[in-house]
């Protein structure tokens, strides 16, 4: 579970090393933030998958929700702790340009949102909002532990019930 979420939280941080080298502005796109994703999942299939090989019984539900999760939960901390690494001590210009970019954002959204509450969530937003502080950092983990949970059930779904994912094993 560690070694599963220690490379696939490496892979997270490269993902997004590539996109922050080649235009810091394509590091806050919605497509590049959620595109970590199927890195998540892939590192909590395989990691579901390694301890069932290790059994000789069925895979049971809670082994594997429980191997899912922890995979999540460690690749979610080190995406964290490079976000606030990054953006605190690395390059706090990007706190400007997260603001320029979710600006940007909701200029594009009016349709949507409509003009008036289009302006009032800008007016509500400024750059010093996203100064990453130990605490904003900490509620940011947290709350995304929750996306983490409801992927985890769905790598458990797919799992468990299964001996080594395989009948030769």
């Amino acid at each position: 579970m560690i070694k599963f979420g220690s490379v696939a939280g490496a892979a997270v941080v490269l993902w997004l090393l590539l996109f922050y080298f080649m235009d810091k502005k394509l590091y806050f796109h919605p497509g590049v933030q959620w595109g970590v994703l199927p890195i998540y999942a892939l590192a909590m299939y395989l990691a579901c998958r390694s301890e069932a090989r290790q059994t000789t019984e069925l895979y049971a539900w809670q082994p594997a929700l429980r191997t899912a999760f922890g995979t999540f939960v460690v690749t979610h901390l080190i995406a964290h702790v490079f976000y606030f690494v990054l953006l605190k001590f690395i390059d706090p210009g990007m706190i400007n340009l997260q603001a320029e970019v979710l600006s940007e954002g909701l200029e594009s959204s009016k349709n949507i949102l409509g003009e008036e509450n289009a302006w009032k969530m800008k007016d509500q937003y400024k750059a010093e909002d996203f100064i990453p502080t130990f605490q904003k950092s900490a509620f940011a983990f947290a709350f995304g532990l929750i996306g983490g949970f409801v992927m985890a059930l769905a790598v458990a779904w797919t799992t468990y019930g299964k001996s080594g994912f395989s009948k030769g094993k």
